[in-house]
């Protein structure tokens, strides 16, 4: 689990170091532009549905992007077939089980939810 703003906290399946990840290489991650990890394995991202409240924060606070804009991003590189639409999920406790459980997987929580939970 690595914090990268005042309210949310980056997780992600339990062989992915978060801790080296740099905002510009988690801006390319959740914007679908780096599809692998170093060690070839296929990085799932999830994100909570693009209309609530904390995904436009994590958006605003810890990529530095307007949501619009990774929006944007995902609808071109899906109309020209480079990658997919990240996995959106419908509350944190889905964020929680969905990354826990699936290889390769990334998200985010609130701070305290990650906290509290002890997410690795």
């Amino acid at each position: 689990m690595a914090s990268c703003s005042a309210e949310a906290a980056i997780i992600s399946f339990d062989s992915v170091d978060t801790e080296a990840l740099s905002v510009p290489e988690l801006r390319l991650i959740f914007s679908r532009q780096k599809l692998f990890w170093p060690d070839g394995t296929p990085i799932r991202v999830f994100v909570l549905p693009p209309d609530s409240a904390f995904h436009k924060r994590f958006c605003t606070e810890t990529l530095e992007l307007l949501p619009y804009v990774l929006q944007r991003n995902w609808d071109r590189q899906v109309s020209s077939g480079t990658a997919d639409r990240p996995q959106i999920v419908s509350t944190i406790a889905e964020m929680e089980v969905k990354v826990r459980e699936t290889p390769g997987a990334i998200g985010y929580l609130p701070d305290e939810v990650a906290a509290r939970d002890e997410f690795k």
